[in-house]
């Protein structure tokens, strides 16, 4: 390898590097939720099976140790032991717990997303503007959604922060969208920061239309920023390099 080709590949790393210094902490969870804020029923986990609607369930994985797992029946018992079918309203009136920990207004989920209760997790982080963040994600619905009586729960994306004048919730799936006892597989959310400072990027999933029942799992895994277009192509030329001079070395008979 010349030194013109490792002096590429050095600043196409260092590109990389530059691009995600801001990206939250402890992206994939593995520290548990060392550095992000929760409300609700919010935790982290291994391998674990989802019980649904439709028996036996379906089992979902981490990419490596852990993922962080919320459960939208926030940590309240719906019924099933105490009879009580009225836990705290974390996402309606009187008390919008979950409006104010995202900072949305008062009765946001409950008008978008007939949201009863439910949990969320977020955390404040320092961004560039252009920088892309991402998030994989994976919504359980184990409940039987109902399009008529709105028993459609939800998970869902909050991000505020300069250039973003008014925060709403970004919709990731539904019960109605995922089906049945049925999960949306594991995708990704990428948003482009839209100037530098100081962002909060919350994830949530809430009961829509009931508040007991089955209860809705959103999965979260592997949080990390994502290289812009320019760094991914300045890093392919010094890897073309890289190429290159291993080719003509090869012809050489090195």
């Amino acid at each position: 390898m010349n030194q013109l080709t490792r002096f590429g590949i050095a600043g196409a790393l260092c590109a990389l590097s530059a691009t995600v210094f801001g990206a939250p902490a402890n992206q994939d969870f593995e520290s548990g939720l060392a550095g992000w804020t929760v409300l609700g029923n919010v935790g982290t986990t291994g391998p674990t099976t989802v019980a649904s609607y439709v028996p036996p369930g379906k089992t979902v994985f981490p990419y490596q140790s852990l993922m962080a797992r919320l459960v939208s029946n926030d940590g309240q018992d719906h019924g099933a032991a105490s009879g009580n079918y009225n836990p705290p309203a974390m996402a309606a009136a009187p008390d919008y717990l979950l409006d104010r920990f995202f900072g949305l207004a008062d009765g946001t989920l409950a008008s978008s997303y007939e949201a009863f209760n439910g949990s969320g997790i977020k955390q404040t982080f320092s961004g560039l503007a252009g920088e892309v963040v991402q998030q994989r994600w994976n919504f359980f619905s184990t409940d039987d959604p109902d399009p008529v009586f709105l028993s459609n729960d939800t998970a869902f994306v909050v991000i505020s922060g300069p250039g973003i004048s008014n925060p709403v919730p970004i919709l990731l799936m539904d019960s109605l969208g995922a089906g049945a006892s049925a999960t949306s597989g594991w995708g990704n959310f990428l948003y482009t920061l839209p100037a530098t400072g100081d962002y909060t990027i919350g994830f949530g999933v809430v009961n829509g239309g009931d508040n007991y029942y089955y209860d809705a799992e959103l999965f979260l895994d592997d949080f990390r920023g994502v290289p812009e277009p320019g760094s991914l192509a300045l890093l392919g030329l010094a890897l073309a390099g890289l190429g290159s001079s291993m080719r003509r070395m090869k012809s050489a008979g090195r």
